[in-house]
């Protein structure tokens, strides 16, 4: 949610040989359109590119040919018109003809679109949901006929997280009311970030856009104890308890992740699981479709589960010493009693 995604879309040169069609009455243009969960940049966002070949004489790839061209956005979809001027020379009347680049040169439109509160987000027990952008090719072909049954698809997707707090010792008692902070490496490996979040009902939560009002840092656990976290990516998340239920110990920091299943071909998602790191308190439901944070009763058996075996076994020797310093103290009292008698 409210990262940037990078689009590429690429056409070839075509063969304009054996066209009778006018240049003026020519079209070679995209259409791009995307879904609602992807907000598309303004028109400075497009840059427009041919790679070519130097062999040619011509300008080595990468050149940026953007003025020559015109681009569009509105709402959703995305327009680049008048490509036909970085591949063939107006000749009025005459037909159009290839006369600046070679056939199959590559023309390449790229920019930046955002995830926005409005994307579709998919869970491990759920169907795959993308946020699709589907890019059409217009041309005219040799007979006058504008065709346009050339499209692509790409798909963005968002994942959500579905948690929920138990008893340690007894799975089907759920805790609501615990409290949570959520943290990742920021993808510029800037640092960590604390993660903020705009609440969506009784402990459901998606990660917050930049700029957003009304937003928090905190995520605590609803009615059954479940915690639903949406609009976060296929990578690791690190949950800091904050406030544990009463009665119970805070749970150690634990991380928990998306983890996308992707086709043959790496095309699109197939299904999602998660995977959990960091503490024994933090497994997957059997069927997958749940993360299960479990929360320790207050109690010395409970502190090795906490992280604090060093406690643990700090009271088990103190215990012990107190054993052995009694019982001497013991036996004397014992033998001072026996010689009263005695006397």
């Amino acid at each position: 949610m409210g990262a940037g995604v990078e689009f590429e879309v690429m056409a070839r040169v075509p063969d304009l040989n054996g066209h009778t069609t006018a240049y003026g009455s020519y079209a070679f243009s995209l259409s791009d359109v995307a879904a609602p969960g992807l907000t598309l940049p303004d028109v400075s966002g497009v840059r427009v590119s041919m790679d070519v070949d130097p062999g040619n004489g011509l300008p080595s790839p990468g050149l940026d040919v953007t003025p020559l061209v015109g681009v569009g956005v509105s709402g959703q979809t995305l327009t680049v018109d008048g490509l036909k001027a970085l591949f063939a020379q107006d000749n009025g009347a005459s037909p159009v003809s290839n006369s600046l680049v070679p056939v199959g040169a590559l023309i390449r439109v790229r920019y930046v679109a955002k995830v926005n509160a409005n994307a579709s987000w998919t869970d491990a027990g759920g169907v795959v949901e993308s946020n699709d952008n589907t890019v059409t090719l217009s041309r005219t072909m040799q007979d006058g006929s504008v065709d346009s049954s050339l499209s692509a698809t790409a798909h963005a997707y968002s994942f959500e997280l579905d948690l929920v707090k138990a008893d340690r010792g007894r799975a089907t008692e759920f805790l609501p009311g615990a409290e949570f902070e959520a943290d990742r490496l920021a993808s510029d490996g800037s640092g960590v970030q604390t993660l903020q979040f705009k609440q969506a009902g009784d402990g459901v939560y998606r990660l917050a856009v930049d700029g957003e009002a009304g937003t928090t840092q905190t995520l605590v656990t609803g009615l059954g104890g479940r915690l639903v976290v949406r609009g976060v990516e296929a990578r690791m998340l690190t949950l800091r308890e904050t406030k544990a239920p009463d009665g119970y110990f805070r749970l150690p920091s634990v991380m928990v992740r998306a983890v996308a299943v992707w086709s043959n071909d790496l095309s699109a998602v197939q299904a999602v699981s998660y995977q959990t790191d960091g503490s024994v308190l933090a497994s997957v439901s059997q069927d997958g479709s749940t993360v299960m944070l479990m929360d320790p009763r207050v109690g010395l058996a409970s502190l090795p589960y906490t992280g604090s075996v060093g406690i643990a076994i700090l009271l088990l020797l103190g215990t012990a010493v107190g054993i052995l310093a009694i019982r001497p103290y013991y036996l004397s009292h014992n033998a001072e009693a026996t010689a009263n008698l005695l006397e």
